[in-house]
């Protein structure tokens, strides 16, 4: 790539030399300065792109994390929907083995499965809430890591690009002027502004992550303590249940 574009600017070069007419020296000088600073804006495009290779790392880390601690809280949760109504499964069957009225009993059971079912859709909606909030988070670290990219790309064709407005053969210094002024303010752009930026949506996720996380289980926590109380509803109705149904 380095040589298919030195290779464009001597071209670029020489369209300007058949107008001009300059001499051998002033050729010279011209391509010196554009290869320099063709090599400078390349060497500091790869510099950035480490720099936003650990910002995408960073954004990931921390995405994995938060998913990770997430899923954690949403397991327990759907063991405590599975398994909350075990024991009071098992006081029911142990009533309609004594002999208790079936259909009662049976429609406790229904009246179980369908609470079970309940909790899972409400499950459902503190994890779409979580994951809404979590996706708008990464997503505003990945539109900057998006635009960075592309001005980390451009940064390689600025002294290409440059030839269109400056006339390298008969204003040579106002061109070499112009590279060395755009190469000071894109590196002082990276190296102050950029990289703040980025800190600071590293620093921004790193914050949020447990606040979601916390957010995520207090609308969790909510569903076991639903449960409890339905299961004690569910209780007090067995013994009403408990004894055969006369005619």
């Amino acid at each position: 790539m380095a040589a298919i574009m030195k290779f464009v600017f001597l071209l670029a070069t020489a369209s300007m030399v058949v107008n001009a007419a300059p001499s051998k020296k002033s050729i010279a000088d011209v391509v010196e300065v554009t290869e320099e600073f063709r090599v400078r804006f390349e060497e500091l495009s790869q510099e950035k792109e480490q720099m936003l290779q650990f910002a995408r790392t960073a954004l990931f880390a921390t995405y994995r994390h938060m998913n990770e601690d997430m899923l954690i809280d949403l397991g327990n949760t759907r063991n405590t929907i599975d398994y909350g109504f075990d024991e009071t499964r098992t006081l029911i069957a142990e009533k309609l083995l004594m002999g208790g009225d079936e259909d009662c009993l049976l429609d406790l059971v229904s009246q179980i499965r369908d609470e079970q079912r309940a909790l899972a859709s409400g499950m459902s909606v503190c994890a779409a809430g979580s994951n809404d909030a979590k996706d708008e988070l990464a997503s505003s670290f990945l539109e900057v890591l998006i635009l960075l990219q592309r001005l980390a790309t451009a940064q390689t064709e600025i002294v290409l690009w440059s030839y269109t407005n400056y006339n390298s053969v008969v204003a040579s210094a106002d061109h070499a002027d112009y590279l060395r002024r755009t190469f000071g303010e894109m590196d002082y752009l990276w190296n102050t502004q950029v990289k703040q930026i980025l800190q600071f949506e590293i620093d921004a996720m790193e914050h949020n992550r447990p606040i979601l996380v916390a957010q995520n289980l207090d609308c969790l926590d909510k569903l076991p303590q639903q449960l409890l109380l339905f299961d004690e509803q569910i209780r007090s109705k067995i013994s009403t249940c408990a004894a055969p149904l006369k005619v």
